[in-house]
């Protein structure tokens, strides 16, 4: 994060973040990079204790707005009333800020709505969705934002070189091949000696990286030794497709937490990732 923050506080600012992983986690990001790019003090940027800085920590900066969710979701209504304000310029900032939490509860109505702002931004604003779930967000939307990751998947794996080279070469082989057999791949995964909850975060961050190359994201990509794998995988299939593959990943990682059978998780998962190819 600190090299992220010197990037802001040196005028690469993008108009748009989605910021990854724990609400309140991410919400502490944000609220950062709203000081950093207004911050008074722009060689100790963000210094913390100026007027700027310390009215965002309070929540009453004008030119930083929060939207949370009401109810279940994120309606339109509410995001049609955030872009209203996106034209107007800053009271006192040099950048408006606008923060979405939980991003990934805005009705699809809402996130085409926001997403003609994001296509035409206004010069003097940056908007940052924060969500734990990127799976829920439209495709379109990922593409055009810059994603940091902030969650405990950002972390590189602990599982062996070996198993990542078979696990990549396996969704290489379902790409490729869609016809492959997904049971012979699935026992392939069972015999592997490595925790199956950090085998499908692996999985989780090789379709992670699959969607940042397809979108063209500046985000870095996480699984470096695997580029080639990567970028194979992205020539072959769409972004929609990496988005689903990453939705039933989370779905059997739940599978995962509760106990299930392995065999039965494996296959479930290969053929769930086949049909979002």
């Amino acid at each position: 994060m600190e090299k992220f923050l010197k990037t802001l506080a040196a005028g690469f600012i993008s108009h748009a973040y989605i910021f990854l992983g724990p609400d309140e986690k991410v919400l502490h990001q944000a609220k950062l990079l709203a000081k950093t790019v207004n911050c008074e003090n722009s060689e100790l940027a963000p210094c913390g204790y100026c007027k700027s800085c310390r009215k965002i920590s309070n929540g009453t900066h004008p030119d930083v707005v929060e939207l949370s969710v009401e109810g279940a979701s994120i309606k339109i209504d509410m995001v049609r009333s955030l872009i209203q304000s996106f034209a107007e310029r800053p009271l006192e900032a040099s950048r408006k800020v606008y923060i979405i939490r939980q991003a990934h509860k805005m009705t699809p109505e809402a996130q085409n709505a926001l997403l003609k702002t994001l296509e035409e931004p206004a010069t003097q604003s940056t908007t940052v969705l924060l969500t734990d779930n990127i799976q829920l967000l439209l495709p379109t939307i990922i593409s055009r934002c810059q994603v940091i990751d902030f969650s405990s998947a950002a972390q590189r794996s602990s599982i062996c070189a070996e198993t990542r080279q078979k696990i990549a070469g396996i969704i290489l082989e379902m790409t490729k091949n869609p016809g492959a057999d997904p049971g012979s791949m699935a026992r392939q995964i069972a015999e592997l000696e490595e925790d199956p909850e950090q085998i499908l975060e692996f999985f989780s961050s090789l379709y992670r990286d699959i969607l940042v190359v397809k979108t063209k994201s500046r985000a870095p990509v996480k699984n470096e030794d695997l580029t080639d794998a990567i970028r194979q995988c992205a020539e072959k299939i769409t972004a929609r497709s990496a988005v689903r593959a990453l939705d039933s990943i989370f779905y059997q990682t739940r599978a995962a937490k509760s106990r299930g059978n392995q065999n039965l998780i494996w296959y479930n998962l290969l053929i769930e990732l086949q049909e979002a190819v």
